[in-house]
């Protein structure tokens, strides 16, 4: 079985691990990704700021020209912010849910004991009803 190799975008600068040359293709834009000169394990050790800015001096250097490939880097550190801010803002959804969920279990509770106790006093209400009606015909 063959190796890993890193193969990137130079439209969009996205990138993905591919045994095969004729798999590696965009997902993002269809073009034929280009191979990276460098070893799949040395790549998957950068952090994902590092494999940006290689990215980023991959692509500009085949293309100068092209301005647009800085943005894609910064996009991509958005991407991840955003990523952060969103997974924060889940976590937080879930307390809430959580307490919203404790909530709606005491209310339950609180409604089925209010039921109980409506239906002792309806018992007890049949009972002295009765007990009326027997001393009122005696």
């Amino acid at each position: 079985m063959r190796e890993l190799a890193v193969y990137y975008c130079g439209k969009c600068g996205r990138y993905g691990y591919y045994n095969l040359v004729r798999n590696a293709v965009c997902p993002n834009c269809g073009r034929k990704l280009t191979q990276l000169g460098m070893p799949y394990l040395t790549f998957i050790k950068l952090d994902p700021e590092e494999r940006d800015n290689l990215l980023t001096q991959e692509i500009l250097a085949k293309d100068p020209l092209i301005t647009n490939r800085f943005l894609a880097t910064a996009r991509a550190h958005n991407a991840r912010a955003v990523v952060a801010e969103l997974k924060e803002h889940v976590h937080e959804l879930e307390l809430e849910n959580l307490k919203l969920n404790e909530t709606i279990d005491w209310m339950h509770q609180t409604i089925w004991d209010l039921l109980r106790k409506t239906r002792a006093l309806e018992h007890q209400l049949e009972g002295l009803e009765i007990r009326r009606q027997k001393n009122s015909s005696q």
